[in-house]
């Protein structure tokens, strides 16, 4: 036998063992393929073809990964354990097209679901016939399992969303939409999904009285574009919470309410892609890409690439507004007409003991534009961040996805332009390796056999 056809069969026999309890396995979405390595040595352990783009994924508790394919409108599924692939399931039977963001849903009465939100193709303001939301069971032993369970229409997206953590309700937002901004469903039936509320521009004071009072579901059209993008649950008082970018406000969400209520809290910045909640509740936190160093309309200052706003769930008020400098408290330096002018602050992960919170950088910008660093917040005082010196991590450009394994121990940043993923000890906030990863690695996930997967994005955290 040929050296590397021997050298392709172990590996496929490796891959093929179940994982040892000491085990574990980072999964690393890419341009074309998703690639497992064992996080311990940095070896590839398997690879799935995804031809073209993907986006989240998720892994459960008993160890299936579910990957939005986005450019094959498929939704891949993978046994974690064994590393195999299970199936490949369209993301829609409803004409739905490009499945972005994926969700899973707490456990409600002994149930619970991945969600995938199609972002569809059409264009702003045109008939929508191709953004929605499909629940797929992912309840251990379910006649259903790891089979659709139900699918309902969205608005005008992109979609993100944030979930009661007791009662089968989500909000979602639909960033390109001014009738429905933000739209709250009952899943209780998930075979006859239903809106019981929305969000509409004029609930917003935009009632089209002049421009600056008229929505736009585009940054082409004169108005102003509410853009929601980032949500996240409040596990106490139930509450949702979506930023809007474009107004710089966030919106609370009383999902329980008959009919569910929103309330809009301002803040002096813009923009933003998610949103933290510390582990025992009340606090969340915010980033907004500006106020930041020569921007228009929210000017920072030098060095800053963003905020945090801090919002208070048990008060539904916003408590304070931190600037986000690039290297650390002591950073004074420019960055204007350098690569690092474009850096931005994006996702957020809090530590499980909820006593620090870091930020990867990514940039907002060209292509030209370079990050390499993870903002590290001290939280001893949950209500008031303050920063400490970055992380240094690899280049990268556009969005930067991280992953937190599930151990709560260590946060893995990827880098897209050096191709590498940084392990970050989470207790020490400094980074302790690095290794090679395929190119232009995207999104970042794990699993272990005795820690579970990593901390996903869609629930909010149980106390």
């Amino acid at each position: 036998m040929p050296l590397r056809h021997a050298a392709l069969a172990a590996a496929l026999a490796l891959a093929a063992l179940p994982l040892r309890a000491e085990d574990t396995i980072v999964f690393v979405s890419a341009r074309n393929h998703l690639v497992a390595y064992d996080l311990a040595t940095g070896a590839e352990r398997a690879r799935f073809a995804t031809p073209g783009l993907s986006s989240d994924m998720m892994v459960t508790r008993d160890g299936v990964l579910l990957l939005n394919h986005r450019d094959g409108d498929t939704i891949l599924v993978v046994d974690a354990r064994r590393l195999r692939e299970l199936a490949r399931i369209p993301s829609s039977s409803m004409g739905g097209r490009r499945p972005v963001h994926g969700y899973l849903t707490p456990v409600i009465d002994g149930r619970q679901f991945f969600v995938a939100l199609n972002d569809g193709v059409s264009t702003p303001g045109q008939p929508n016939t191709d953004n929605t939301a499909l629940f797929i069971d992912v309840t251990p032993g379910s006649p259903t399992y790891l089979k659709p369970a139900g699918e309902v229409r969205l608005g005008q997206g992109h979609h993100k969303a944030a979930f009661h953590p007791t009662l089968p309700r989500m909000a979602v937002s639909n960033i390109n939409d001014c009738e429905e901004i933000i739209g709250v469903y009952d899943f209780a039936n998930p075979a006859a999904i239903r809106r019981v509320a929305s969000l509409d521009a004029r609930r917003l004071g935009l009632d089209g009285s002049s421009e600056a009072k008229t929505c736009t579901p585009t940054a082409s059209r004169p108005g102003v574009r509410p853009a929601p993008h980032g949500a996240a649950t409040e596990p106490v008082s139930g509450l949702a919470v979506h930023n809007l970018n474009g107004t710089g406000q966030f919106v609370l969400v009383d999902m329980a309410a008959e009919p569910s209520s929103f309330t809009a809290l301002a803040t002096r910045g813009w923009g933003g892609s998610a949103i933290g909640v510390h582990p025992l509740g009340r606090w969340l936190y915010g980033p907004q890409y500006a106020p930041r160093e020569g921007d228009s309309r929210a000017p920072g200052l030098p060095c800053q690439v963003g905020q945090i706003a801090v919002i208070d769930g048990a008060k539904a008020s916003v408590v304070t507004e931190i600037p986000v400098l690039k290297d650390g408290p002591d950073c004074t330096r420019s960055l204007a007409g350098t690569p690092e002018a474009g850096a931005r602050v994006g996702y957020v992960a809090v530590a499980p003991r909820g006593d620090k919170l870091f930020l990867p950088l990514g940039t907002l910008g060209p292509e030209t534009t370079r990050s390499s660093a993870v903002a590290v917040f001290d939280l001893s005082e949950p209500q008031r961040p303050v920063q400490r010196a970055s992380i240094a991590v690899g280049l990268h450009n556009g969005h930067r996805d991280m992953a937190m394994t599930g151990d709560g121990t260590r946060l893995l940043v990827p880098a897209n332009i050096d191709n590498t993923l940084t392990v970050i000890d989470m207790a020490k906030a400094e980074a302790v390796r690095s290794f090679p990863v395929t190119e232009r690695p995207n999104r970042v996930a794990t699993f272990s056999p005795t820690s579970g997967p990593s901390k996903p994005a869609g629930p909010p955290p149980t106390r």
